[in-house]
């Protein structure tokens, strides 16, 4: 049996000549979940394929704006091996971005879950033909439709679906995904079975699962090329895989579910930290001493240091109460998407939740290096993936080449041969350090690190990391390019300020204007800058209270600051941090 595919295609007849697997795929449904078998997510993808083939959908971009689920994934495999391009749209995404996106990728048709989605892409385009993933909508063509008629294709002609896999190469475009676009306009980029598939022999390579025992849980959006490769490896390695319906719900369905794998983000890891920190520090003054202790252990341990009597005694009161909230199980964390501090390594570490970082982009399908079980250093983004080449540039810039690298951008030749050069080398525009173990340490990003009206250079990812990193801030934005001095827009994190109110007896507006949170965040950017460079502090500061989101433009579909607009819309509040100074 063929265990090297090269296309989706092949892994489909991998998967196809495996034993039967009843327990595979579940979709979140009220009360419970729905289960698909392994046979039955084959036999969707075989007929949603040959119905997509008689749509004459070949070399065509296909959107898929529905919610992650087992349905997500039989669309997107099912338009691969029908020779069509799918072209996944985040269900969150600005009506500016979907607009451009559409147009770019000159989509035609895209698969929706509501009438709220079709409204805004008809506002988009009247032309745009629109797919309900329900199963009946009057005026419509459904999901289950094309079932039906894949699978009346397939019982007349049954082959078909081997000639669509035999007419497959791995150096077709499987895919288009969109950059989030943080600092302009996104870009489509073009990655190819090839680059998709190489990350799926790499990560078995680095990582080890037992399809029996493993319990994947799934809540990031798969318009993400993270999470959507992980996806595809899950389904290589047929582990069962859960789907959260909403990413609200993640506490409650991790103890259902309880699982022993899951992909994460930092901000994820933050917030659950700081809940389990507060819902510790609900007791007397005995219990409070014990918390504070434990989680200071916890933050500040080598995790490879030895297991003492004082860890193996925090461990028991409470440190196990802490993995619960994770469920009982859970044996990999993995954590990407941006940067993860020391001190939330450390913490998951020595809590006995194995976490561990990699590092990737979308131009590279997307990881170019990943700590693992077997080598994982806090502080790192761990050594480079299995095939994946890296080297630092003269400029302090890491690059990367490999069978991962993408094709191009859509429809851009500039843009492509900007970030790839002539030898095949992607410049990623992240600053990194290779230590002599190969681990791999990003120290800024190529664009964000600014330089002062001073002539110095500040990494300003690195500043506003720090300053999340207490919970009080749900995002903060660090300016000072061609400027005399740092300042920092601060957005202030809805749930503390609710806390505030409550034990202020006040609103959470008035708490904003108050003189007690300025004088907290006096004194917290001050031992912050203690750590920082002279140019580097930080010498001003705004409160806000505004909710940053996707649609306003103020945020990315994968939650990053678009700092362009950022600037831009919050002109008046910087200048006045500087209207002393020329």
């Amino acid at each position: 049996m063929k265990n090297h595919f090269t296309h989706f295609g092949e892994l489909y007849r991998y998967l196809e000549n495996k034993p039967v697997k009843d327990d595979f795929l579940h979709h979140r449904i009220p009360h419970g979940y729905k289960n698909f078998s392994k046979e039955e997510f084959l036999l969707s993808v075989r007929y949603l394929a040959l119905a997509f083939h008689q749509q004459g959908w070949r070399g065509k971009q296909i959107g898929i704006a529905v919610s992650p689920s087992p349905y997500w994934l039989m669309l997107d495999y099912a338009l691969m091996i029908s020779g069509a391009v799918s072209v996944p749209l985040f269900t969150n995404i600005s009506s500016k971005n979907l607009h451009y996106q559409i147009l770019d990728a000159n989509i035609e048709t895209v698969f929706i879950e509501s009438k709220e989605q079709e409204n805004v892409i008809h506002r988009v385009g009247r032309s745009v033909e629109t797919i309900y993933l329900a199963d009946h909508v009057a005026g419509y063509h459904t999901f289950s439709e094309f079932l039906l008629e894949g699978q009346k294709i397939d019982e007349a002609e049954p082959s078909i679906f081997g000639t669509l896999i035999y007419q497959m190469k791995e150096s077709d475009t499987a895919t288009i995904v969109y950059t989030s676009g943080t600092s302009g306009r996104p870009k489509g980029v073009e990655l190819t079975h090839r680059n998709l598939i190489s990350q799926i022999h790499a990560t078995a390579k680095n990582y080890t699962f037992d399809k029996e025992t493993d319990i994947a849980f799934s809540f990031l959006p798969l318009a993400h090329i993270f999470e959507r490769m992980v996806m595809h490896f899950y389904l290589s390695q047929e582990l069962r895989i859960y789907f959260a319906d909403d990413v609200k719900n993640v506490g409650v369905l991790l103890k259902e579910v309880n699982p022993t794998v899951m992909t994460v983000v930092p901000r994820l890891l933050e917030k659950v930290f700081f809940k389990m920190k507060l819902k510790a520090m609900d007791g007397n003054v005995l219990k409070k001493a014990l918390v504070y202790l434990a989680f200071h252990r916890a933050i500040t341990k080598d995790p490879y240091s030895d297991i003492g009597f004082l860890d193996k005694f925090l461990d028991k009161l409470v440190y196990a109460k802490l993995r619960a909230a994770l469920g009982t199980r859970m044996r990999m964390m993995i954590s990407g998407g941006a940067a993860l501090s020391d001190m939330l390594y450390k913490f998951y570490l020595n809590i006995g939740t194995p976490l561990y970082q990699g590092y990737g982009q979308t131009e590279s399908s997307p990881v170019i290096c990943a700590n693992t079980p077997n080598a994982n250093k806090i502080g790192t983004c761990g050594k480079a993936f299995p095939g994946v080449e890296v080297m630092i540039s003269q400029e302090g810039e890491l690059l990367a080449r490999g069978p991962n690298i993408m094709r191009g951008y859509h429809k851009d030749e500039v843009a492509t041969k900007e970030v790839i050069d002539k030898d095949g080398w992607l410049h990623t525009g992240d600053l990194a350090e290779i230590d002599a173990e190969g681990y791999i340490t990003i120290t800024g990003r190529k664009k964000e690190l600014f330089k002062t009206s001073t002539g110095e250079y500040v990494s300003s990812v690195h500043i506003e990391q720090k300053l999340v990193s207490n919970g009080w801030f749900e995002h903060a934005l660090i300016v000072g390019d061609g400027k005399p001095f740092v300042v920092a827009l601060l957005f202030v994190e809805p749930d503390f300020l609710e806390r505030m109110a409550t034990k202020m007896k006040s609103t959470p507006h008035e708490v904003l204007r108050s003189e007690k949170l300025k004088n907290m965040t006096h004194k917290f950017i001050k031992k912050l800058n203690l750590k920082l460079n002279h140019w580097e502090k930080i010498r001003d500061f705004r409160l806000i209270e505004n909710t940053l989101n996707i649609e306003d433009g103020a945020l990315t579909p994968s939650m990053k600051l678009a700092k362009k607009h950022l600037l831009e819309y919050y002109i008046d509040e910087i200048e006045e941090m500087y209207k002393d100074h020329v």
